[in-house]
């Protein structure tokens, strides 16, 4: 059996669900040239669900002094999508020079819940499926990082005199380190409990999942959710700096569903995909986090002032 990086399961999860339900562009290194990107003054993007006939803008960061290079395939696109909302697609030397909004067609969150998520077609069952088992990856992730801050919390608050602390050597960022480390792992049932419901919860998922797609052809279209604070490529080759807008920060996560194909040898990857499994590989997985340094710290000053 191959050799696990323990510390990069999650992170390991996240890309190959990327690759399987998001994008997939290999990811290149030079300037776009002329003949195959239009320079286009990208300021936002505008979401449509013909379903509620809702709308919502999310505004991108002023990058590469406001200039994103789209494919000439994606601008072709575009025109399309211009031309079903009834809207003027701008003449090509407005591109560059007037403020440009991307326009996006496809089902909201809301609607989704709705008859998307719900769905029992094979094909949408299975990405449904898959999200949720991606959910419960990134949930464990998160409940991880969640409980060993509390352990070390509560260790903390236990702590009434700076005589107690002062027994340790906290010198150095590699003895605190050591310390809290020492004080975490003396207090992991909430984290062991945690596990044990994450695996109880994906075992059906991913058996269902692997199911269904025994019998599913090689590759098919769904709705698939995309977060709409996620930069976006605006080519159909490939990504690189000059391609990829970034939404504002400020820019909320909702999820937007949008049609895509899909691969079953992608999906059997991400099923496949190692994930946590024991107590050891979650704490490797979580990894250390500076903040726990400042929370020590902190309870430190506290009881010398």
């Amino acid at each position: 059996m191959p050799e696990i990086d323990m510390t990069r399961i999650t992170d390991n999860l996240m890309s190959v669900y990327n690759y399987a339900f998001i994008d997939a562009m290999p990811y290149g290194f030079y300037k776009p040239n002329d003949a195959m990107y239009v320079g286009v003054k990208l300021v936002d993007k505008m979401y449509h669900c013909p379903k509620c006939k809702g709308e919502f803008t999310v505004k991108y960061r002023n990058d590469n002094d406001g200039i994103t290079y789209f494919s000439k395939s994606r601008i072709a696109a575009q025109k399309k999508v211009y031309e079903d909302l009834g809207l003027d697609f701008p003449a090509n030397w407005e591109l560059m020079e007037q403020p440009f909004t991307y326009h996006i067609i496809g089902v909201c969150s809301e609607c989704a819940k709705k008859d998307i998520m719900e769905s029992q077609e094979d094909g949408q069952h299975i990405y449904n499926l898959c999200h949720e088992l991606h959910m419960q990856d990134e949930l464990m992730a998160a409940k991880a990082k969640k409980y060993m801050t509390n352990s070390l919390q509560k260790w903390l608050d236990g702590i009434t005199e700076s005589s107690y602390l002062m027994q340790f050597d906290l010198s150095t960022r590699e003895s605190l380190r050591d310390l809290i480390c020492a004080v975490i792992i003396q207090d992991t049932k909430a984290v062991e409990d945690a596990l044990q419901e994450y695996r109880d919860t994906i075992q059906p998922i991913i058996y269902e999942a692997k199911q269904l797609l025994e019998k599913q052809t090689p590759a098919w279209k769904a709705n698939v959710a995309h977060s709409c604070s996620l930069p976006n490529s605006m080519s159909d080759e490939e990504y690189h700096e000059y391609t990829v807008a970034f939404p504002d920060e400020s820019s909320e996560g909702q999820d937007f569903y949008m049609e895509k194909s899909i691969e079953k040898e992608r999906v059997s990857m991400f099923l496949n995909q190692h994930r946590l499994t024991s107590l050891e590989e979650v704490l490797m997985d979580a990894g250390f986090h500076e903040e726990w340094i400042d929370m020590v710290v902190d309870k430190g000053t506290s009881l010398t002032k």
